[in-house]
């Protein structure tokens, strides 16, 4: 599952992505999460919303 790491504490393998949402849901759609991880993920359909505050995701 991927998820948001706001404070960047979460353990876990970390993904990256910049922190808008344009390039939040470009790496949804090509599917870029389950690559990066090189595993199949759940994406929750809202973890681009509120990504335009300088925030990095992680999962």
């Amino acid at each position: 599952m991927v998820v948001r790491d706001r404070d960047g504490l979460l353990g876990g393998r970390g993904l990256y992505t910049c922190a808008s949402r344009e390039c939040v849901e470009r790496a949804m759609e090509r599917r870029g999460f389950a690559r990066g991880a090189r595993a199949q993920v759940t994406v929750d359909a809202a973890l681009a919303d509120g990504m335009d505050d300088g925030q990095v995701v992680g999962g």
